[in-house]
Parts: C-alpha cells; sequence; structure tokens
C-alpha cells in the first residue's frame, strides 16, 4: 500500500479539508556558482515533489514563509519565481517575508524593500487567503537583529482571527516564537535556535496570548532557524489558554545547522558549502482535519517520508 493510501485509511471515517505543502528557507540566488550548486542541490525535491504530486494528487497550496531569496534583488526575485514556476505549474504559492528579503545591495530602506516584495510576488508583506474551511494568515516580522510583529501586524492577526470564528486557522510567520524549536546540543552549538533573541519573535508572549484567546488555530509554523534533524521541538504542541497550538518549525531545504550551508567571498568568485550531520533535503506535507492534523516530513534524496506526527487541533 503507498504512502497515501496508508494516510487516507488511517483517516477513513474523518473528512479531509486541505492538503498542503510548506516548504522552508530557500534562499535564491543568481549569482553564478551559488545558482548552479543550488539548482543541483535541490533537484532531488523538485523531482520527488513532482512524482509524488502525480500519485497521491497535487496540494492546494504551496507556501514559503520568507528567506525565499538570499538577496533583495530584482535577479533574486526573478530566479525565484522562475524556478518555483517549475516546481509548482498551477498550484498556488504563498510568499513570505524573512530577513533576507531585508537586505538589500546597497543601504535601501526597510520600507522600500518591503515595497519590492510586495511589487514582485503582487502581495502585501501580510495577508490572509481561505481554503474551503481553513483560514490561513501571512505574517511580516521585521526589526531585525531582534524581530517582532509591529502593532498593525497584531492587530491584523486578531481581526482575522475574529472575522472568521469557526475556522481552522494556520498561521505562517518567518519567525518561531521564543522557546519553542530549539538546539540538538547547546554545548556544541549544532542549531540555530528560539532562545537567540535573533531567530525569535521578541513580543512572543503577546502572540501565545492572542493565539490563546482564539481556539480555532491550531498550527504555527515558522523557518529562519534552518533547525537539524533532531532538534527538540521541531514540532511542538502547548496548551494556550486551555487549547492546543502546535509550533512546526520547516526547517530548510537548502541547508540545516549552525555555521553550515553556503558562502561567498566579497567579489563572488569562490563559493563553498558547508555540510550538516546529516545532511538532509527535506519539506512538509499538512493534511488538516477538523479535530487533527496529520504533519509528514518529506526525505526528497530517498524519495521516503522520515517522520509523521498526529497533532490535536482541538
Amino acid at each position: 500500500m503507498s504512502d497515501i493510501w496508508s494516510v487516507r485509511s488511517a483517516n477513513a471515517d474523518k473528512e479531509e479539508l486541505i492538503y498542503f505543502w510548506a516548504i522552508g528557507d530557500l534562499h535564491y540566488n543568481a549569482n553564478d556558482h551559488w545558482r548552479t550548486f543550488h539548482k543541483q542541490r535541490l533537484a532531488p525535491m523538485f523531482t520527488d515533489l513532482r512524482s509524488l504530486w502525480t500519485e497521491e494528487g497535487a496540494p492546494a497550496f504551496c507556501v514559503s514563509p520568507g528567506d525565499i531569496i538570499e538577496l533583495n534583488t530584482p535577479e533574486n526575485f526573478q530566479l525565484a519565481k522562475k524556478q518555483l514556476t517549475l516546481l509548482l505549474g498551477k498550484i498556488p504559492f504563498y510568499p513570505g517575508l524573512g530577513n533576507h528579503e531585508l537586505n538589500g545591495e546597497n543601504t535601501e530602506s526597510e520600507a522600500h524593500l518591503i515595497k519590492d516584495f510586495a511589487a514582485f510576488w503582487g502581495k502585501p508583506v501580510r495577508y490572509y487567503w481561505v481554503e474551503g474551511e481553513v483560514l490561513c494568515i501571512m505574517l511580516d516580522p521585521i526589526g531585525y537583529p531582534e524581530p517582532y510583529l509591529t502593532q498593525e501586524s497584531l492587530a491584523f492577526l486578531q481581526t482575522a482571527l475574529a472575522k472568521h470564528p469557526g475556522y481552522i486557522s494556520v498561521v505562517f510567520c518567518h519567525c518561531p516564537l521564543y522557546n519553542t524549536v530549539l538546539d540538538r546540543d547547546p554545548l556544541q552549538i549544532l542549531d540555530y535556535h528560539s532562545l537567540d533573541p535573533f531567530f525569535a519573535l521578541q513580543n512572543s508572549a503577546v502572540v501565545r496570548t492572542i493565539l490563546g484567546k482564539y481556539k480555532q488555530v491550531g498550527l504555527f509554523l515558522s523557518g529562519h532557524t534552518h533547525s537539524g534533524w533532531g532538534a527538540p521541538n521541531l514540532v511542538y504542541t502547548e496548551e494556550l489558554n486551555g487549547h492546543p497550538v502546535t509550533f512546526v518549525n520547516l526547517m530548510s531545504p537548502w541547508y540545516t545547522g549552525f555555521h553550515k550551508g553556503a558562502a561567498l567571498n566579497e567579489d563572488g568568485t569562490i563559493f563553498k558549502f558547508d555540510l550538516d550531520n546529516p545532511d538532509l533535503i527535506v519539506s512538509f506535507a499538512f493534511h488538516i482535519y477538523r479535530d487533527q492534523a496529520l504533519i509528514r516530513l518529506r526525505d526528497h534524496r530517498s524519495c521516503s517520508w522520515m517522520a509523521q506526527w498526529n497533532i490535536p487541533l482541538i
């Protein structure tokens, strides 16, 4: 029996509200050396996902909450769009704002870089969309090196939730909340993590209060840390005001681990790439039901599922 039919058989008595795919930090870069290596490295993901979706059906959408590009330049945006179109075809894609979208080549203001993001993707930096009975909300942390959600963004989150009572709600944000995903080995420092001020929302307590107020919130998906396999609280459920909210860190198919991944010299002529252990190319599938969600982690090199979690939504 194939994986997908095993999933559907196990949940035969439940109505699947939505199936979607989430991909962590992608870091497209038009530099010739980076682009060549990046394309080769992510090719197994493209190939595996196309094959998988042919077998089990396409997801309702794909989402990537930030750091889709390495640097805010037109050529990086264009490369990302071209490559993601090859992968996704007609599947809708929902982008998020990360810290790398807020890094420009020169001295552009944060406001100017935000406008670049909105102009290129044709979406504001904070927005929501509805798929059947599921509300999806994309948020827009700013203020690095100590990221936070503005009062406008917090108000937007509350308004979107208040307008859609009874909808299962999934929140996307580049940064995790404080004290969710952690380091595999704090003594060796194997991972970036949510106890570091650069990697967690500085107003996490306020966000938790909002999430606790609206019992329809079931999932909070983030990236940013490039967490490695086995990082504590990679998928982590908290009780907030009497109902469960599960935080999922999407890792990254580009690289995982502390001080790993790609590096270029100043003139962009020398490229190197340091591998994590284990070195994985992964992404996540989400099956949402009324009372629970099935989360599956895909290893694209082996074309197999690494892990799955059944988490409560009520």
